[in-house]
């Protein structure tokens, strides 16, 4: 069990960061922010785009084809700033969100999973990357794994569940201290295909990361934190 510089906690509705409650003493117009988690939606940190039909969508503005690395590397590179600015969160997400604004069709194909719920091997390389940095800088990742739009590209219930433990297991052999799992982006809306991810059964999901991570990260909590 071993574990990065950053660690987050929840003691009664506070939040801690190496056992410190976030913005100690400070207030915003009269009302307290101390022991909130001022995040952001920082969704596409990962993003791809796997159908070749709609990946021309992403050419930048100067022609260069659209390319993941230089996607992250530009968020990585701008998570100090965030920092400095007083940022202690964000919110990352292995589906991503609809990079148009509110979509009614997603046709590109923006999953860290495989049909079968394995993860692709890029994606995780990617979040690797922005969660080590986020380590380094004392941040939290709000980490989502479904979104509505691209939760349909996993076969069936017994994918959601593989990709649910893979990514699970994924964190713990990181030591992931700083982490907060999302198991799906707006749940309650009726937009999912398996039923496993909607606000009726999503507590399945919860208690089998609770489950399976127990014991198993060195917190207070002694495992993952998670919700939807």
């Amino acid at each position: 069990m071993r574990g990065g510089k950053t660690a987050v906690a929840i003691e009664g509705d506070a939040f801690l960061i190496n056992d410190q409650m976030t913005y100690q003493g400070r207030s915003y117009q009269g009302r307290k922010i101390e022991g909130l988690l001022l995040n952001a939606r920082m969704v596409q940190g990962v993003f791809d785009d796997l159908n070749p039909e709609t990946r021309r969508r992403w050419t930048y503005p100067n022609g260069s084809p659209w390319d993941p690395d230089r996607n992250t590397a530009e968020f990585v590179a701008a998570m100090p700033i965030w920092r400095a600015a007083g940022l202690l969160g964000f919110t990352i997400n292995l589906q991503g969100g609809s990079p148009e604004g509110y979509s009614e069709t997603q046709p590109w194909d923006n999953s860290a999973f495989t049909p079968s719920g394995e993860p692709r091997p890029a994606y995780l390389e990617r979040l690797a990357r922005i969660l080590d940095r986020a380590d380094e800088l004392g941040m939290v990742a709000i980490l989502g794994l479904f979104y509505f739009g691209q939760d349909q590209r996993l076969a069936d219930e017994a994918a959601v569940v593989r990709a649910v433990d893979a990514v699970t297991d994924w964190l713990l052999d990181r030591g992931c201290r700083h982490v907060l799992v999302e198991i799906g982006n707006e749940v309650d809306l009726d937009r999912y295909s398996h039923d496993l991810i909607k606000a009726a059964r999503c507590h399945e999901l919860i208690r089998r990361v609770q489950t399976r991570s127990t014991g198993r990260l060195d917190t207070p909590a002694g495992r993952l934190l998670v919700r939807v």
